[in-house]
């Protein structure tokens, strides 16, 4: 214990790259008790109707995020204060005629299908436009936090909204009173709250409102729509498995397979936050003309996370069975669903190398060759999926499909992003094991030779 360098811990504990992984794990991991608690508590059809619901209305925030998110960061990263305001109020602008138009679009389901769908959409088109409007201002507060890199606030954001809505699931099952639309009820009230809280503490940054300017608008609009179909091509790339799968297969294989895909969140968790704290330090860098360093930062968080994930795959892999009771209980096991997290969990060595390269495309004016590579990817999924459950029968076909999209998207955006930046796989994969080497030697209070970094130089 008298080894151990405690100021130097707490130095990196609180550290931007910490604080984001802690709220992406306090999410994720909130995440994953919500679901496990809703396979325990509801029947497989409203099971099944939730992961419908909860993705279509995912799809529909992933739009909202796709054309803000990026844009407003890389807006915001390295501006003064008078630049920032205009850019926040220009992204309130914005985020205001994206949910009312997707609103109006609901009302427009609403008048054509709400009286004669079936249950499943029915629920979707009562509730599509609420949560997209309760769950604005929070939305905007975690973009704000995200530009301001207050990733302790963005923890607090996300533990209260995942916080009251696993709350609220618990009391619903020690009420014995847990039905898919009180589900729901909760999601709304939870979001809402946060809201609400979000706009009285200032963290929103609604004033700002007053600060918006049109060349601002257009100038946000013109990058968002291109990384709006980045975002979006993405989502549907991870949640097109569930539509082909629940139109092909039915409920119960897209109830098995979403078991699976939740504990990938164990590799989904540190890459969003290194995403998230990468994305500023990356625009910062490239606003400033220092192309090496947006190639430095590039190699330092893919290379590190891609030797990180090593033993996380492999360990998976031994111990699947594991996980998949804990998640979804012992009526899952003997199911495809351990199988299904070891083809998954073998495809993600590639993501930290490969989403990395997809964002820094965004950075450095790219956007429409990200936009591509995603959409070259999902062709791939959506081809795949269908030609393999076609000739398998069963959702393995699905997850086989997931290897040539995963390296068709690798390829696409690494070769193209060697056209902009100075980098290789070899450096990469070299830099991130000597700055995890650095991090453990700095942990443990020992020197290391800096010298022999890969990238010292």
């Amino acid at each position: 214990m008298r080894n151990i360098p405690w100021p130097k811990l707490y130095a990196y504990l609180g550290n931007n790259h910490v604080l984001s992984l802690a709220g992406n794990l306090t999410v994720s991991a909130m995440s994953i008790v919500s679901v496990s608690l809703l396979f325990r508590a509801l029947p497989v059809q409203e099971l099944g109707a939730w992961v419908y619901f909860i993705t279509t209305v995912g799809l529909a925030d992933a739009f909202r995020s796709g054309f803000l998110t990026t844009a407003f960061i890389r807006a915001c990263s390295g501006a003064t204060p008078e630049r920032a305001a205009e850019v926040i109020g220009s992204a309130w602008t914005i985020s205001f005629y994206i949910t009312g138009a997707l609103c109006l679009l609901n009302l427009a389901g609403w008048l054509l299908l709400g009286h004669s769908a079936d249950p499943e959409t029915t629920l979707l088109l009562r509730w599509f436009g609420v949560v997209l409007v309760v769950t604005l201002p929070y939305f905007m507060a975690a973009c704000a936090m995200q530009a301001e890199m207050r990733f302790d606030r963005i923890l607090y954001i996300r533990l209260l909204s995942q916080g009251l809505f696993v709350l609220g699931i618990i009391v619903l099952m020690l009420m014995h009173t847990a039905t898919l639309i009180n589900v729901v009820y909760c999601y709304v009230v939870a979001s809402a709250f946060t809201s609400v809280l979000m706009l009285v503490l200032g963290w929103a940054h609604l004033s700002s409102l007053a600060r918006s300017s049109s060349a601002c608008v257009r100038e946000l609009s013109h990058f968002g729509k291109y990384s709006v179909g980045s975002y979006v091509g993405s989502y549907l790339l991870r949640s097109s498995d569930t539509f082909i799968i629940k139109f092909l297969l039915g409920p119960a294989p897209l109830a098995v397979y979403n078991l699976a895909q939740r504990f990938m969140e164990i590799i989904e968790i540190p890459l969003r936050s290194f995403l998230a704290t990468a994305i500023p330090s990356l625009s910062a860098a490239f606003n400033q003309g220092r192309l090496p360093e947006v190639a430095r930062l590039l190699r330092k968080n893919a290379g590190m996370l891609t030797w990180a994930f090593i033993p996380v795959i492999l360990g998976t892999i031994l111990l699947a069975d594991i996980p998949v009771r804990l998640i979804g209980g012992t009526k899952y096991q003997g199911t495809e669903a351990a199988n299904l997290l070891r083809i998954g969990m073998a495809v993600a060595i590639l993501f930290p190398i490969d989403r990395f390269v997809g964002v820094t495309l965004d950075v450095v004016n790219q956007p429409r060759l990200n936009l591509i590579k995603v959409f070259v990817m999902l062709a791939f999924n959506v081809a795949g999926d269908i030609t393999a459950i076609t000739i398998f029968h069963s959702i393995y076909g699905v997850a086989l499909a997931t290897f040539p999209t995963a390296l068709a998207g690798f390829v696409y955006g690494y070769l193209h992003l060697k056209k902009h930046l100075p980098i290789t796989l070899k450096e990469i994969l070299a830099t991130g094991f000597w700055e995890i080497r650095t991090l453990v030697f700095r942990l443990s209070g020992k020197t290391v030779d800096l010298n022999s970094s890969q990238d010292s130089h």
